[in-house]
């Protein structure tokens, strides 16, 4: 790969190092990653365009030496990006907030309809299990409770009265852990409304942290004021919904994960619930709230 980047990027790389779908690697003490690209192309001409608007709020995209920004070695197409600022810093929901950057074009990067994307994606994964779960003893346990979150968050979702909401530069997932690295790359960019990224946040948060540190961030979040009343409902109904169990699911059934890997949320399912049910009660004081019997 050291060749290809000389020939192709006309640099020459330090301290090459293979990662997953990426190569890192130093120019002048300037630190570089080489991702594979893995989302369709209509979709980088998407992100690119947002990127181009936006040149400040990103990792730098750097284009190859005929000027475009997508390169193939070996069959496979890749991107270059050069980190700016630390890879690691910690992020949190301040970041967050402050980096909210509205966007009002049309785009196939739109991922906001949320009840016809969970719909496809349970129906998709009811699918794999059934074909690949039978290795794995831990998924085919806990799968049912997870599809159930998910069935409630959907007719939680339908229920809501939907008004047009404006769109943000939002991400595919907020990175767990959050560093910077992750949340400047461009190539994690969608547009969704924005309590998306809130709710991917503290999701991947709450197992990793203490419970009560993640109330303070929440209620971090209610005394800012910001969110419409519709807007705490969706962020209340994107917490009902396990994309943190799914996303596992997947690297499980399709690349091997470990499944012993899936105890971490499963471990903390009541204290999950319980946390649930303490942002109702908070975001019931900003808004009317859909009742969950179950679970309020």
């Amino acid at each position: 790969m050291k060749n290809a980047i000389i020939f192709f990027y006309n640099i020459e790389p330090t301290e090459l190092q293979e990662k997953k779908n990426a190569y890192s690697f130093y120019v002048d003490y300037e630190k570089y990653y080489l991702y594979k690209l893995m989302r369709p192309k209509s979709d980088i001409d998407a992100m690119l365009k947002i990127v181009n608007s936006h040149p400040k709020s990103f990792h730098k995209i750097i284009p190859n030496r005929i000027g475009e920004p997508t390169t193939k070695i070996e069959n496979a197409y890749y991107i270059l990006i050069k980190i700016l600022g630390p890879e690691h810093s910690e992020i949190d929901i301040r970041d967050i907030l402050l980096n909210e950057i509205p966007y009002d074009e049309a785009s196939v990067l739109d991922r906001s309809n949320w009840g016809a994307l969970w719909s496809e994606k349970v129906d998709y994964l009811e699918y794999q299990v059934s074909e690949l779960a039978a290795p794995h003893p831990i998924i085919k346990k806990s799968f049912s409770y997870y599809v159930g979150l998910a069935e409630n968050a959907i007719t939680y979702y339908n229920l809501l009265n939907h008004e047009k909401l404006p769109l943000y530069i939002s991400h595919r997932r907020i990175p767990d852990p959050p560093i910077s690295l992750d949340f400047y790359n461009p190539l994690n960019l969608i547009l969704d409304i924005r309590v998306r990224d809130i709710a991917s946040y503290y999701k991947i948060q709450f197992f990793n942290e203490d419970f009560d540190r993640m109330l303070k961030e929440v209620d971090l979040l209610i005394e800012k004021d910001i969110l419409s009343p519709l807007e705490y409902n969706l962020l209340f109904c994107r917490m009902l919904y396990p994309s943190y169990y799914f996303d596992l699911l997947s690297q499980i059934l399709e690349k091997d994960e470990d499944e012993q890997s899936a105890l971490k949320y499963i471990e903390k399912i009541s204290q999950y619930e319980k946390f649930l049910n303490e942002i109702w009660h908070r975001f019931s004081k900003k808004s009317s709230m859909i009742k969950i019997d179950w679970l309020i």
